[in-house]
């Protein structure tokens, strides 16, 4: 049964720098990640090398350029019953119509998400890796909707994944929070070490574990 894999979270959580190696080694030796973000900034680059100074315009293009490219990598991948992993930001409803879609197809849905303490260390951590050249720039106002929208629609929408591994990003040391498969907890850490973005907005999820 193929799979679907999908790394989420904070805004400078690690989905970028770490995400690929929390999935399974077959993955890791056979696919790669579609980043919608490196892809959408590369293709900005190219469209200003190639004359279009327009920030507006080449924005718009870019823009069109990554949606095309997603939606033929994800119509492929569900004719040919292949693999397909990538990161995001799953703050609305839309945001789930295409895991929705290879659920449907009779993919096993996999989700890493990655948790930050709150948004001030998003904040910083977008931030940092500015200034290393390491990552674009995120405004504050969509760090905190990245933030908290991705939070809530986990709650909400959790029992669609089969299995789900939750990883606090916050310290350099990051620590496994829970793990779940079709919605029932497998594994947490004691309610008492919970952390605190995790026991205020993943009240669902809290709910399941012991």
């Amino acid at each position: 049964m193929p799979g679907l894999y999908i790394i989420t979270g904070s805004n400078g959580a690690g989905k970028s720098t770490v995400g690929f190696s929390y999935l399974p080694i077959d993955i890791q030796n056979n696919y790669s990640i579609f980043d919608g973000d490196k892809l959408f900034m590369k293709k900005q680059r190219e469209l200003w090398e190639s004359g279009i100074r327009a920030h507006k315009e080449a924005k718009k293009i870019a823009y069109q350029f990554v949606s095309d490219t997603f939606d033929t990598i994800v119509t492929n991948a569900l004719k040919n019953n292949d693999n397909f992993a990538y990161e995001g930001h799953f703050t609305n409803d839309a945001t789930w119509d295409i895991p929705k879609k290879f659920k449907l197809a009779g993919y096993t849905i996999n989700m890493v998400f990655f948790g930050l303490s709150n948004p001030d260390l998003s904040e910083l951590r977008v931030i940092d890796r500015v200034k290393n050249e390491k990552g674009h720039f995120v405004p504050r106002n969509t760090v905190e909707d990245n933030f908290y929208g991705n939070l809530q629609k986990l709650n909400q929408y959790f029992t669609l994944i089969d299995k789900l591994t939750i990883v606090d990003t916050s310290e350099t040391n990051h620590t496994l929070v829970a793990i779940f498969k079709n919605g029932i907890i497998e594994w947490s850490l004691s309610k008492e070490l919970l952390p605190e973005w995790f026991t205020e907005n993943l009240t669902e999820l809290v709910k399941q574990i012991p």
